[in-house]
């Protein structure tokens, strides 16, 4: 019998960053992304991984000390120090602040008590794509984006397991939009980009989580959103693929510009070690 499927994989990194800081993290992986949506292009950095890998940790850090925040407030901070620095230019940022959860997208932005929004995502005639009915407000300082921050992060869906005491349930998407306009010129040109920064749900086996009941529903929507997303980089990278199934999960169709097209993406691979016993244990 010929067994056909894959034994061997390999894997090119841009670099692998074997506990290092959260300041190295970020010179390593994310200041040329978010330089590069001051200069007009779309930026996007997600971590992917195992749950209990660290990606929330990798993006956001512990929200009580400000030495080790992750990737999201200091490419907030990046932001407004590259504003300040160009008083000729009239900048504008807005928030949102998306979540997939099963497969159902939440406003984490949403005013307290309204009505949930009826929330859809387009594709609009550009070929960017945006979400329909998600809030978006304007910050003009960066203390205002860390409360919003904050303010979404408190209303995300997370669970204990065996492997994770505040395991994530969903993915979350935390964007910046922002618009350039000169003080100086008479022109109405507007140089628009956004940054979306990614804080996936982490893969998880059952059989080692041992989840049943709601959490095991949670697992099976993060573990098929996940695949989904390996399926379209995978069509990304065939140059003989003509079509890409961005529209095979909320996630991929959100993600459409940022996987592909007028956009710098960073993917963080949150790695953590696993020990197995010897199978014959004497």
């Amino acid at each position: 019998m010929v067994n056909n499927a894959r034994t061997n994989y390999s894997f090119t990194p841009d670099a692998v960053l074997h506990n290092a800081s959260q300041d190295i993290v970020y010179e390593e992986a994310a200041r040329d992304i978010v330089s590069g949506v001051m200069h007009g292009y779309n930026g996007a950095i997600l971590a992917y991984g195992q749950t209990g890998a660290g990606k929330t940790y990798t993006m956001t850090g512990p929200l009580t000390d400000y030495k080790v925040r992750g990737v999201i407030p200091r490419a907030v901070q990046q932001v407004f120090q590259e504003i300040a620095a160009r008083p000729e230019q009239a900048i504008t940022v807005r928030v949102s602040f998306l979540e997939i959860y099963n497969e159902a997208l939440f406003d984490l932005l949403a005013p307290a008590g309204a009505p949930p929004a009826d929330l859809m995502i387009i594709d609009d005639p550009s070929g960017s794509v945006y979400c329909r009915g998600l809030t978006m407000t304007v910050a003009t300082t960066e203390e205002d984006v860390l409360n919003l921050l904050f303010e979404g992060t408190t209303n995300r869906a997370i669970a204990e397991h065996q492997l994770n005491k505040q395991s994530s349930r969903s993915h979350c998407l935390f964007s910046l939009h922002i618009e350039q306009r000169s003080r100086v010129d008479s022109s109405d040109r507007v140089l628009a980009s956004k940054l979306h920064l990614i804080d996936l749900a982490g893969s998880e086996r059952v059989s080692k989580t041992h989840t049943t009941g709601v959490v095991l529903k949670e697992a099976q929507y993060i573990n098929r959103s996940l695949s989904f997303l390996e399926q379209v980089v995978n069509a990304l990278t065939d140059k003989g693929r003509e079509h890409v199934p961005f529209r095979q999960s909320k996630l991929t169709h959100f993600m459409k510009d940022s996987l592909g097209g007028n956009c710098r993406t960073v993917m963080l691979a949150n790695i953590w070690g696993d020990s197995f016993p010897p199978a014959n244990l004497s």
